[in-house]
């Protein structure tokens, strides 16, 4: 296992396009760190750099305690698997397997015994005499995913690995991928700009964004604590709900006035943040669909809305309320329909407040 330490990483294509920009970060030893985006946001070239293939402009990529900033890739011990799966299409399965071990020079017994054992595991053993050619995306990703851990690396990372697996498949392969975590105490490092992978898999997540570390946190605190707008936005399905406001006293009270005629006191608990720095500053105000309620009934400082679109998940809607000028979403196990007028409240412990550059400043 392989302590991962990037120290003042920034990295500039063609002297003016700044790729990667002053990341410092560290990913521990036997921990799952997704690095999550959304495209272009600087992934894949720290990926790239951390696996050797490519040099920064500056800084330093560390090891445990080893800078190996200008060690080649060949030299890290690394394994790695991409979006799309590498196979060898004239070999069978099995010699794909193999192929790692046979570089190594290890006997044919040790051979056909780690094979097996990586066969099992993935679940491959009817595929081990069929060449990859004509074989489903999955398996063939199975097959990509064997190899790499058949090499017996430090680190494994894994480069968009789902993105072409059909759904159901792709719970399938993020279960192995959880079992790996679990079994095998690999440093894997996951690259992807699916909010919902990384949320699933990850032990810390990196959300990146123009080539830098936005934050870096335990899923749930990224998720329940985002340190700005982009964050609240980018991750959730659908994202943080955010309006623009202003902090005002009227009559002597204190309210949170928002786009579109929204209106409602300041809780005691934000009283206090509140005080003298934000009034009649703008601000922006958090919540996420989930954590919006719903009533038919007026319920005490509620706002009614009118419902525009439901969309059916299952278990849960989605719905579309309008309320004053504006449209919220809200994620509701109440059964809605459309054009119904119902109550919404915000409980004060869920609302998050951004200032106006939309860096988070309650919540």
């Amino acid at each position: 296992m392989v302590n991962i330490k990037l120290e003042g990483i920034t990295h500039i294509y063609d002297g003016k396009i700044k790729a990667v920009d002053n990341v410092n970060i560290e990913m521990p030893h036997g921990k799952l760190t997704a690095i999550l985006g959304p495209s272009g946001c600087g992934k894949t070239t720290t990926l790239k750099i951390i696996a050797g293939l490519l040099r920064p402009t500056f800084g330093k990529v560390y090891f445990d305690d080893k800078d190996v900033t200008t060690l080649p890739a060949e030299k890290r011990n690394i394994a790695m698997v991409f979006q799309f799966p590498i196979v060898y299409p004239t070999m069978t399965v099995f010699d794909n397997l193999a192929f790692p071990l046979r570089l190594k020079k290890l006997s044919r017994d040790i051979i056909n015994n780690e094979v097996k054992i990586v066969a099992e595991f993935l679940e491959l053993q009817q595929y081990l005499h069929a060449k990859p050619i004509g074989l489903p995306a999955d398996v063939k990703q199975k097959i990509a995913l064997g190899r790499a851990l058949i090499k017996d690396a430090d680190i494994l990372i894994l480069d968009e690995p789902l993105t072409n697996i059909e759904p159901k498949a792709r719970v399938e392969l993020r279960e192995k991928i959880l079992e790996i975590k679990r079994q095998k105490g690999l440093t894997i490092i996951y690259v992807t700009h699916d909010q919902a992978e990384a949320l699933t898999l990850a032990d810390l997540i990196a959300v990146m964004k123009d080539g830098k570390i936005l934050q870096f946190d335990l899923p749930e605190n990224v998720y329940n604590h985002p340190r700005n707008t982009f964050i609240a936005w980018f991750l959730g399905n659908p994202g943080m709900n955010l309006i623009k406001g202003f902090v005002k006293r009227i009559e002597g009270k204190s309210y949170l006035e928002l786009e579109g005629g929204l209106r409602f006191q300041l809780p005691i608990e934000l009283l206090n943040l509140f005080q003298e720095k934000y009034y009649d500053e703008e601000i922006i105000f958090g919540i996420r669909p989930e954590n919006v309620e719903v009533s038919y009934e007026v319920i005490p400082e509620s706002i009614q809305g009118k419902v525009l679109v439901i969309e059916d998940t299952g278990l849960l809607q989605i719905a579309t309320i309008k309320v004053g000028d504006i449209e919220l979403k809200v994620k509701t196990s109440k059964l809605l329909k459309e054009e119904q007028y119902v109550y919404i409240r915000f409980p004060y412990y869920f609302i998050k407040i951004f200032n106006k550059n939309g860096e988070l400043i309650y919540g």
